[in-house]
């Protein structure tokens, strides 16, 4: 899996920053760099174990058929080999209820399960605002459900629609884990809701970080698809490789955050 090192990855914030200006508003709770870092280490332990997980497992499969069926002329006929449960003249609403429950029926976990399913759910609808298909949220009966896909159907495609799939995932765990820790860590009520409003205001900040952290994967993940996807969706060992390996670069680029490089 041929890939090149993108040095240091260009962010808006950093995320020790991020997080100070969250809990900016409080002089009397000095703990906020502990919750930063511990925020850090345990997204790192999720990402070190993820891995083996079935249900992210099946949110990638469910990630490479979506971006298969834009070149297929039987699209359905592949959801269906693939069993996944998709109408022929699908909306979003409907794509969303189908990775749900495709999710569902692989998982091994519900932690990890409901992340990928709603970070899976959060990438198609980014999906469609990105190339501004809205025209197609509700489509007529021509057929024309799969004509997004077309764009994702490509290595170039894959490597944009991939990284959305990690960076939602990242932001996701991001902010679990820091409502988490400073649940902990500020043991004033008032102080904790202060920081939860807070942090409400800076999810901004969060996404773009995660998509900035998540572009470490995009330097493989082209190749990756035109080696592994160009005719039909690849093994379940060749998936985990894709995942164990795009974590381990999201990994060693929160590394350099919480070390402070």
């Amino acid at each position: 899996m041929g890939h090149e090192r993108i040095g240091y990855l260009p962010r808006t914030k950093r995320w020790r920053e991020i997080v100070k200006n969250i809990g900016s508003f409080s002089s009397v709770n000095n703990n906020i760099d502990e919750i930063t870092l511990q925020t850090i280490r345990n997204v790192r332990q999720r990402f070190d174990t993820i891995k083996q997980d079935s249900g992210v497992i099946a949110a990638l499969k469910y990630l490479v058929v979506l971006a298969n069926s834009g070149k297929s002329k039987h699209p359905d006929q592949l959801f269906e080999e693939h069993d996944i449960s998709l109408n022929k003249n699908y909306n979003i609403i409907d794509l969303a209820n189908s990775i749900s429950s495709f999710i569902a029926k692989n998982k091994s976990s519900s932690e990890y399960s409901t992340i990928a399913t709603q970070s899976m759910i959060d990438t198609v609808s980014k999906w469609y605002q990105v190339h501004s298909m809205q025209q197609l949220i509700y489509f007529d009966d021509n057929n024309k459900s799969n004509e997004i896909w077309k764009k994702a159907s490509s290595g170039n495609g894959f490597c944009e629609l991939s990284r959305i799939f990690f960076a939602k995932f990242t932001e996701r765990y991001l902010r679990y884990f820091l409502e988490r820790e400073a649940a902990y860590k500020i043991d004033n009520l008032f102080d904790r809701n202060q920081f939860n409003n807070r942090l409400s205001e800076h999810i901004d900040d969060i996404s773009k970080h995660a998509f900035e952290t998540s572009k470490i994967t995009q330097s493989f993940a082209a190749g990756w698809y035109n080696n592994n996807c160009s005719i039909d969706v690849p093994t379940e060992e060749a998936i985990k490789g894709f995942i164990s390996f795009s974590f381990q670069k999201i990994n060693s680029e929160l590394l350099r955050e919480e070390i402070g490089e």
